[in-house]
């Protein structure tokens, strides 16, 4: 796992070695072990290193024999030994026991055909001296962070944001865009981002620039459509899906460097850890962290049962409101962009934890995407028969949830269920700020400047309406936007501040395809979800886990912004200079906090956007 940059100028301007050393030591976090430039005219390529596997011949960037090929790559081949052993029967030799090498020469032979042949994740970038070409490219899933910026000079290319802004020829400035991104969901959506003019390559899509000309394609989908041919019943799917997740552990563990788990105590870490015990010597080191706060934002109970029955070597971590304070820096720091996911804190606080024990750890990110986890994919099947209920019932049930301010999941509930678009209604769900409290929240002059945005544009884009299961339906659009926009980021940047690489079984492409073709009734049954995920875990994990109530990793923002942390807040969000930005209507923001420090209503995550966002500018933009 490593940090990668670069940089083409299309006029045939020399790449000064400075600009790639910058760029490279932003990055230094995501590669500690070792440092690699490339430079040739107007290109150049550089490269941080964390060494996973070949650890003495694997520097970057690499080339091949002839040198006319150079790749700096970041990610994991978990195949590389069978694509070796195919490209060495065509008469490919090879000087390293790295899967860089083997991907250099499978785009050697097979071009953009090379990535259908990969399974794994990665972000790469191969300069191709002949053709004078730079390809860029990201995994299937989007594990792999990717970020370009390209003008009429240049293309400037990085694993975060961050490597790009090191290129002192870009400018920062905030896209409205990505703006009003932000203050709806928490976090960009791709292509775009908070920045104008740098964006994200997208999941399962390359880039291709020859000749000051930028080709964006995309190499992977998977828009299936289930039909009645492909429902092969339970006990099918019970027994594929667990050979497919087992086989995909076994992948993942591939390693020259210790490694271990995440262990939330979910049914998804829970089978991670499981199935790795199967094929580990020793003791899988399990790491887990909780909150001194009680109630739902402490599962180390769980994840404690879990570990003792499968034995593993197991360490906790409590987190405490200070512990935010000294994390909030380097949080905003390695985020590059505001980021309103609070479950950021305990993770990066957890993977520091961690690579005091390892280098590696397999995490059970994807589960819920894979298999139904979400309380709103049924939320949504209901949905289609609230609608049915006669107008005047609709609204009176909506008028009576208004008058239960603190039981915002339920308010939220009755008003999206009662709107027709069914991918912007879709969208609703995940609203933070929705568009009437953007309006009241910015300023005239930024709600002119934003309002222009349809923040349901992914949203419609991605909802398959020629697909007759709904459920499958939403779940392909959270594959494409919350789930490498906000889970797969966080976790990525969480890990790799540390220098941790984080890999996610459940997000090998076969699993996902396997998903797709599978009918939702086995995914979501009534209220149930990851119905089928919990038949294949029966017999192989606790019965109290299998048993125990969804919820998501909860962070005490509500309780801490209400006490210990109310001040700190205060004194971030109602600051002179924040005030002076003009973004915002600070009656707005006075309301929205008194309204939460009095419990009359809850908005943690409200304040939690609105502080992430100033301290963010603090760092970057000032």
């Amino acid at each position: 796992m490593c940090g990668i940059c670069g940089r083409l100028n299309f006029d045939g301007r020399p790449i000064e070695a400075t600009v790639i050393q910058k760029m490279c030591g932003v990055l230094a976090h995501r590669g500690p072990d070792d440092e690699g430039i490339y430079l040739n005219g107007s290109v150049g390529l550089g490269h941080r290193r964390l060494s996973i596997i070949d650890l003495q011949m694997g520097h970057q960037p690499m080339s091949n024999e002839k040198g006319d090929l150079w790749i700096s790559f970041n990610g994991e081949i978990y195949n590389f030994l069978e694509v070796k052993k195919e490209l060495e029967s065509k008469g490919y030799r090879f000087r390293t026991k790295s899967d860089t090498e083997v991907v250099l020469h499978a785009y050697k032979e097979f071009g953009v055909e090379a990535l259908s042949r990969l399974r794994g994740m990665f972000a790469l970038a191969i300069w191709d001296e002949k053709e004078r070409s730079l390809f860029l490219a990201r995994d299937r899933l989007g594990i792999k962070p990717l970020y370009f910026f390209v003008d009429r000079r240049k293309l400037v290319f990085a694993s975060e944001i961050k490597g790009i802004l090191a290129d002192r020829d870009i400018l920062r400035e905030i896209d409205a865009k990505g703006l009003n991104h932000f203050f709806s969901y928490g976090h960009s959506v791709a292509p775009h981002t908070i920045y104008r003019n740098i964006q994200k390559v997208l999941p399962g899509h390359y880039l291709l620039c020859r000749e000051g000309q930028v080709e964006l394609k995309q190499y992977w989908d998977c828009r299936a459509l289930p039909n009645a041919s492909q429902d092969k019943g339970e006990a099918f799917f019970r027994e594929e899906g667990f050979q497919l997740l087992n086989h995909s552990v076994q992948e993942h563990l591939v390693s020259d460097v210790p490694l271990g788990a995440f262990l939330s105590g979910g049914i998804d870490s829970s089978l991670v850890v499981g199935l790795m015990t199967r094929k580990m010597d020793q003791p899988v080191k399990t790491f887990s962290v909780g909150f001194e706060s009680k109630g739902p934002y402490n599962e180390l109970d769980d994840a404690r049962t879990v570990a003792e029955y499968f034995g593993t070597d197991h360490h906790e971590l409590v987190v405490a409101s200070d512990d935010l304070l000294k994390t909030l820096d380097r949080l905003i720091f390695h985020y590059d962009e505001p980021f309103g996911d609070a479950a950021s804190i305990p993770v990066c606080i957890l993977s520091e934890f961690a690579r005091s024990e390892v280098k590696v750890v397999l995490t059970g990110e994807g589960g819920d995407e894979v298999f139904g986890g979400y309380r709103r994919y049924w939320a949504e099947a209901f949905s289609r028969y609230y609608r049915f209920l006669p107008g005047p019932l609709r609204k009176g049930i909506n008028q009576g949830v208004d008058l239960l301010p603190r039981f915002r999941r339920l308010k939220k509930a009755s008003n999206t269920m009662d709107i027709l678009s069914g991918a912007e209604r879709y969208g609703h769900w995940l609203i933070v700020f929705d568009r009437e409290m953007r309006k009241k929240l910015f300023s005239p002059e930024t709600w002119e400047r934003i309002s222009q945005f349809d923040e349901f544009e992914a949203y419609r884009k991605y909802y398959a309406e020629e697909n007759p299961d709904l459920i499958n339906r939403i779940m392909y659009i959270d594959q494409k936007t919350w789930l490498p926009d906000d889970y797969l980021e966080k976790m990525d940047k969480a890990t790799m501040a540390v220098g941790l690489e984080a890999r996610v079984p459940f997000l090998d492409h076969r699993l996902i395809e396997f998903s797709s073709r599978m009918p939702s009734r086995y995914k979501v049954r009534g209220t149930q979800t990851k119905y089928l995920l919990k038949r294949m875990a029966e017999g192989f994990l606790p019965e109290k886990i299998l048993k125990k109530p969804k919820h998501g990793f909860a962070v005490p923002t509500d309780p801490w912004f209400r006490g210990e942390l109310k001040d700190f807040v205060y004194e971030v969000l109602f600051d002179p200079r924040t005030k002076k930005r003009d973004y915002f209507n600070p009656k707005t923001i006075e309301k929205i906090y008194t309204a939460h420090l009095d419990g009359r209503e809850v908005h943690d995550s409200h304040l939690w956007l609105l502080l992430n966002f100033e301290l963010w500018h603090r760092r970057f933009m000032d």
